[in-house]
């Protein structure tokens, strides 16, 4: 008898757990929210910058905050946003008061080192950026041999790196408008120069220009006047631009064969790794990459790429990473919502102005997410968990070509 009791007693306390269990269910799905722009909105920060281009006031000490102690920020950018480029400006400016001293850009390490001359005097840099577009570029195609780096709003921001010292680190290929600029700087710095040297050069620039932009990628490879000019190269340092060229060539021609998009980013990394170790670890880092290139897990296109790496370096070291997302609401007056390639982020796109710029903290978002307090798709699950601040310029507008 007395054990029936016991028994008796374990069922009844498990159904009274299982009645409270569902209980505390009820309740906790009776006070979930889904994440909406409205709740979105409460914690937006709004601001403009003052007539000379910079932070002020209320808004620059909200910067110096969450600029805070991290050793790498990053701007996941939407390409083409001309006040993008303005608040670029601004923000290195107020890195610069937090001790950054090296910005990332999408481009080739000896495409940064040519930029990173051409910009040594700061003054002149908007025209001498434009000198080297007007030689090599192609404005009617929009080609050009200084990648993100070609536009009058670019310049703006370039001739604020150089005035406030920064150092320029291109970690990306070479991209496909730079190869004559390139070739010329090769042969211009190369201790060759008997008669054969020069026949060679000029034959492997003839080939440039007579196939460039036309994605033969693959050719450049296994070209006989490319690789008869290149063989003639005996300084170290020009041979490893030589390597750097033919490696961008390689992830071309793989990306053209419907390649991976991994081979670009590993490319990237080891670029990064390589800055890293030459100015050292504690180097403050400031990095303006697209948005698929700056996500702290992986990226949409199932790539472990930059952000990933840096966001594992970072915890690893237990140094900070901050990623801002750009997403643009307005274009020339126009509102992007609802339009082709926005829909998925219609509830970010809702708050931004056309008249200041929006900032909203995603962080305590991705934290009332992840422990259930809040709701939503797997879409702004992916924006909360791979960025950390979500920026929106006032009307946009395509940058001008600086030609």
């Amino acid at each position: 008898m007395h054990i029936c009791l016991i028994t008796i007693e374990t069922n009844s306390m498990k159904l009274i757990k299982s009645f409270f269990t569902i209980l505390i269910a009820a309740s906790m799905a009776s006070a979930q929210q889904s994440l909406t722009s409205d709740l979105l909105e409460k914690s937006a920060i709004r601001f403009s910058l003052n007539s000379e281009g910079q932070l002020e006031g209320d808004a620059r000490e909200q910067w110096l905050q969450w600029i805070g102690d991290n050793q790498y920020i990053g701007m996941a950018e939407v390409h083409n946003s001309a006040q993008l480029s303005l608040f670029t400006k601004a923000l290195l400016n107020t890195l610069d008061e937090k001790g950054f001293e090296h910005f990332v850009m999408e481009m080739g390490p000896n495409t940064a080192a040519i930029l990173q001359e051409t910009t040594a005097n700061f003054e002149q840099a908007p025209a001498n950026i434009k000198k080297i577009n007007q030689a090599y570029g192609k404005k009617s195609s929009y080609r050009t041999p200084l990648v993100f780096a070609n536009k009058i709003e670019d310049a703006v921001f370039l001739q604020e790196a150089a005035k406030l010292g920064f150092t320029l680190w291109g970690i990306d290929q070479e991209y496909d408008g730079s190869y004559t600029m390139l070739l010329d700087d090769i042969y211009k710095r190369s201790s060759n120069r008997d008669g054969s040297f020069t026949s060679a050069y000029e034959k492997a620039r003839s080939t440039f220009n007579k196939v460039l932009y036309k994605k033969k990628y693959c050719e450049y490879l296994s070209n006989k006047e490319i690789n008869n000019f290149f063989s003639m190269i005996e300084d170290e340092d020009l041979i490893k631009v030589i390597e750097d060229i033919r490696m961008s060539w390689d992830i071309y021609c793989k990306h053209t064969q419907g390649g991976s998009n991994q081979l670009r980013a590993n490319y990237m990394k080891k670029n990064f790794d390589s800055y890293t170790s030459t100015h050292g670890k504690d180097a403050k880092v400031f990095l303006k990459m697209g948005n698929v290139h700056m996500t702290h897990g992986t990226s949409p296109f199932g790539v472990n790429d930059m952000g990933k790496h840096i966001t594992e370096i970072s915890k690893k070291e237990d140094k900070g990473f901050l990623i801002m997302r750009e997403l643009i609401s307005y274009r020339n007056g126009k509102s992007n919502i609802g339009k082709s390639g926005w829909k998925s982020v219609t509830m970010l796109l809702e708050l931004g102005r056309k008249d200041q710029w929006t900032v909203v903290d995603l962080r305590p978002f991705r934290e009332k997410v992840a422990s259930g307090e809040l709701t939503t798709n797997n879409k702004y699950a992916f924006e909360l968990n791979s960025y950390d601040l979500l920026i929106i310029p006032p009307d946009d507008q395509y940058p001008k070509i600086n030609y």
